[in-house]
């Protein structure tokens, strides 16, 4: 940032000054000559402070044999360096999250930052980088000059719900009024609260993502904050605006890692969330299921080649316009009135259309019948209207479990098919056995007692691997899988394979 910038964003924004704790661990962290002591002591007279570095020396970041009892096990552990960056995270979240807002969406720009911090040391540890919480703290802090510009200028924000969904606009809309973005902002306010250069420095350039090959360290460090910003957006934007496959390019680009190592880092930063909820009290997920985003992740970076972004993007397409073709579709076809499923004609409809999509365009498709275990016997001892009841349990179960994307219909009876678009078999059969899972947890309450439904799933993927001649043949293998399911004992998903399930299915 230029002189003349920098001087320009102060007549715009008041800089805060960091609070009294924080200003402390700053100060702490400035002499070379810090002992064990000092930082215990600065540490101790916080309590909730304490208890943070205690849970997170304890947590799956720092897994240890031995449970850290006390602070001092606990700054041997972390080291000196590390307890006083995760200190002083915690002390700004604390502090920074006390202001009221003026125009920012608190939720989701927690939600971000946090996820964010997570994935730049994700990155960081992929590469190697030592400054893994310094890292941490970065990507925490990428974003906090909009909290000193909301803070500065109340209506800068205002009326700006969606923009802020949108990072990039969201920047150009700040440069356009104020002729400087909030990263710029955020790092100009780090630098004045005397933070380490390359922190300032890599927030300073948390927008820009540079994508050439570089071993240089400090280079490294700025990209790995600068790329946690579009990670952290594939876990809180709606599906059909999770950039993964661009996504995943820029880290190809810029750190040199492959789609594979981009998979492992998703799965990293899903498997951290928990965690990183629990030792900043908050909810990082807003309602949106991790594990489905892993899937979603997965069918992207498998289906096509990241370099055949043209390809890519079609298949998203052809996803995104599933919503639009449905509606069209449910104008003349309505849902099954008990279940809210789709009904058995939208299916047959449905999965025409979608079998020769992915027959032209060369994805796969999916589906899997799933038939509810000892339906008929709770139906028949408690009425009809505990199996309606269980049935509308039924939907909603397979419906919490499955993805935007994915289409749950009512065959008949008990019987639910649910189509899985542009979706390979390996995750297919992940899903179903989570609905499998799920079914097992559920206990549905009859009266005074409570019932446990279990299920049955038989399912089939139409690929180049596994061609089928038509939509009908298709359909028979999966409901085959199931019977076969129901042969094997029930309560389970098996996979449509002709050479193990034809001699099976036979005798039904």
């Amino acid at each position: 940032m230029t002189p003349e910038l920098e001087k320009h964003i102060r007549t715009f924004v008041n800089f805060p000054t960091p609070p009294g704790v924080a200003a402390h661990i700053i100060e702490l962290a400035q002499d070379p000559e810090i002992e064990m002591g000092k930082v215990a002591k600065a540490v101790s007279m916080d309590p909730a402070l304490t208890t943070k570095i205690l849970r997170i020396a304890n947590s799956p970041l720092y897994a240890q044999r031995r449970k850290s009892e006390n602070l001092r096990q606990a700054l041997v552990v972390l080291g000196l360096n590390a307890t006083l960056t995760l200190a002083l995270s915690f002390t700004l979240v604390r502090s920074l999250r006390g202001t009221k807002p003026n125009g920012i969406d608190y939720p989701l720009y927690w939600r971000r930052v946090l996820i964010a911090a997570t994935a730049a040391r994700a990155l960081g540890e992929a590469r190697r980088l030592p400054l893994a919480e310094e890292l941490f703290l970065s990507g925490l802090l990428q974003d906090v000059g909009m909290l000193a510009m909301d803070q500065a200028m109340p209506e800068l924000y205002r009326d700006t719900a969606k923009l802020q969904r949108e990072h990039r606009a969201l920047a150009e809309f700040e440069r356009k009024n104020i002729k400087a973005d909030h990263a710029e902002v955020g790092g100009a306010l780090m630098a004045s609260w005397n933070l380490p250069e390359r922190l300032h420095r890599a927030i300073s350039n948390s927008h820009t993502i540079q994508l050439d090959r570089t071993e240089d360290q400090a280079e490294v460090f700025d990209r790995c904050v600068s790329l946690s910003g579009p990670i952290a957006d594939l876990f809180i934007l709606s599906s059909e605006k999770r950039a993964f496959a661009e996504t995943a390019q820029s880290v190809e680009r810029s750190l040199g890692m492959d789609k594979h190592e981009f998979g492992q880092i998703l799965g990293t930063v899903s498997g951290l969330i928990p965690d990183t909820e629990s030792i900043f009290e908050t909810d990082l997920r807003g309602g949106v299921n991790p594990e489905l985003i892993l899937e979603q992740a997965r069918d992207i970076l498998m289906i096509r080649n990241l370099q055949a972004l043209r390809e890519v993007n079609t298949l998203k397409a052809a996803a995104n316009n599933l919503a639009s073709r449905t509606l069209e579709l449910e104008e003349e076809i309505p849902r099954d009135p008990l279940t809210g499923a789709y009904s058995r004609a939208f299916l047959d409809a449905y999965l025409i259309r979608e079998f020769d999509n992915a027959t032209r365009h060369v994805w796969p498709l999916s589906i899997a019948f799933a038939d509810l275990d000892n339906f008929k016997k709770i139906n028949d001892t408690f009425g009809h209207q505990a199996g309606d009841q269980i049935l509308q349990a039924t939907a909603r179960i397979l419906k919490s479990n499955t993805r935007e994307s994915d289409v749950v219909a009512r065959y008949g009876g008990e019987e639910f098919v649910i189509a899985f678009p542009a979706t390979d078999a390996e995750t297919t059969r992940s899903i179903c056995e989570r609905i499998v899972w799920a079914f097992q947890q559920a206990r549905h309450d009859i009266g005074v007692l409570q019932a446990v439904v279990t299920i049955s799933i038989g399912c089939a993927t139409h690929s180049s691997f596994t061609p089928f001649q038509t939509v009908h043949e298709f359909i028979r293998a999966a409901d085959q899988a199931l019977y076969t399911a129901k042969l094997q004992g029930r309560n389970r998903t098996v996979r449509f394979e002709p050479q193990l399930l034809a001699p099976l299915a036979r005798t039904v």
